[in-house]
């Protein structure tokens, strides 16, 4: 994309976010839930709206599944965000941001620490509230910067077969909130490498607040990346309960312009990621969705 002109690309942007995601966010057909004790969850900003639901859209699409979403709010969608995530997916359920706050209160009233950060640092609405409003010990936790290009298998498989295991994405490098080798000194254990926490196959008992609260206590003080403290948390989670892993490579992380032939997802990051998410996520999924559309027809 940066061979082309700068005006000719920032066209091409606006089309595909303007035009062609909208399009593909609102061709919603009627599908019955995958009916397995599997809930997902989606922690959203006004910022990643319409991103958001091209994840939500492109995962039933590929699934062949209705998922029943809970959306949780990081306190910046409006009441139109809430409208139009219902109008669009008219079986989530939107937990304010307002109301989870008193909710989260009385369930970490024993954990100060674990309740001091959520409150600092939003990315915790991922560890904390999703554990809080799963209906059930297994759950799904994904970021609004994933789109879907072929049936998650894997993904599938986990929620009939692997009932005690716990999965993450791979990252591209390394990004904890500070050097693995400390955090492993704090905690007193060896952590997994390269977890990144976009794409979670959550398994309710591994997310244990005593072992957030430890954590907490250990190693805020020596972060040096705020940022990532939720994400070194999960790949704490995930090496204390030590069952299940990395996702399979098709479950892809990447800097590029383009996703693999083989990828199932793209964790779009890097500086230019909405770019490239509505572009080629967008417009892809778009086509996909037009030819869905008429298979319905027929």
């Amino acid at each position: 994309m940066k061979l082309i002109p700068t005006v000719l690309r920032e066209k091409l942007i606006a089309f595909c976010r303007d035009v062609l995601a909208r399009k593909a966010v609102s061709r919603r057909r009627i599908l019955q839930h995958h009916g397995l004790p599997v809930s997902l969850h989606m922690v959203l900003s006004h910022s990643g709206l319409l991103m958001g639901q091209l994840t939500l859209r492109s995962l039933e699409c590929h699934s062949g599944f209705s998922w029943d979403p809970v959306v949780h709010d990081d306190g910046t969608l409006s009441d139109d965000d809430v409208e139009e995530i219902k109008k669009n997916f008219p079986d989530a359920t939107v937990v304010r941001r307002d109301v989870a706050d008193k909710a989260l209160e009385e369930a970490l009233s024993a954990f100060p620490l674990c309740k001091e950060n959520r409150k600092k640092h939003p990315w915790f609405l991922k560890v904390f509230d999703t554990r809080h409003y799963a209906p059930h010990d297994r759950y799904i936790v994904i970021d609004s910067d994933i789109v879907f290009f072929k049936s998650p298998d894997f993904v599938l498989e986990w929620m009939r077969e692997r009932p005690e295991t716990f999965w993450f994405m791979e990252d591209t490098r390394e990004k904890y909130s500070s050097d693995r080798s400390g955090i492993e000194s704090e905690m007193g254990f060896p952590i997994w490498e390269r977890v990144n926490s976009g794409f979670d196959l959550m398994v309710r008992p591994a997310v244990d607040l005593a072992l957030a609260e430890k954590f907490l206590r250990c190693c805020v003080p020596k972060a040096k990346e705020f940022c990532f403290l939720e994400q070194t948390f999960f790949a704490v989670m995930g090496s204390t309960w030590g069952k299940g892993g990395k996702l399979p490579s098709e479950y892809e992380i990447s800097w590029t312009n383009f996703r693999r032939k083989e990828a199932v997802c793209r964790h779009y990051v890097g500086p230019f990621k909405n770019d490239a998410l509505f572009v080629e996520g967008a417009s892809v999924f778009w086509w996909r969705s037009l030819m869905w559309r008429k298979s319905m027809d027929q």
